[in-house]
């Protein structure tokens, strides 16, 4: 939880820092490094998240609502860009990337999960096989 929340500190910073100017020369075709830069960002906040809320039984749940936290919180910060600072601005293909990374950081931790899951119960299989 600690981790989550100095992460959750550090990504305010970044995102309403007023001296930091993102890099938008082209990545591929049409996407820009700053894109992926909000999508990786906001993928590992809801990996943090989940992360954070493994135990919880009703998983379902807690995905729904840290998809909803992380894009929230990247609209949020892309409208306090626009609120409180005065070199920073609004971008709605922020604001998508953002809402992106956050469905990415929660499928990377549902497909991580079945691979592991799917990994203990083969190799109970096989211990129960062996004699």
């Amino acid at each position: 939880m600690r981790v989550l929340a100095i992460y959750f500190v550090m990504l305010a910073f970044l995102s309403l820092n007023p001296w930091l100017h993102p890099d938008s020369g082209q990545a591929i075709d049409n996407i820009s490094w700053d894109k992926i830069d909000h999508a990786a960002a906001y993928g590992l906040l809801s990996l943090l998240f989940m992360s954070s809320c493994r135990r919880h039984k009703q998983q379902w749940v807690v995905s729904f609502m840290v998809l909803l936290t992380s894009s929230l919180v990247g609209v949020l910060f892309e409208y306090c860009q626009l609120w409180f600072t005065s070199t920073r601005q609004f971008s709605y293909y922020d604001a998508i990337a953002n809402v992106f990374g956050a469905v990415l950081g929660v499928t990377l931790f549902w497909s991580y999960l079945f691979v592991a899951v799917k990994r203990v119960s083969q190799r109970r299989k096989l211990s129960k096989l062996e004699p």
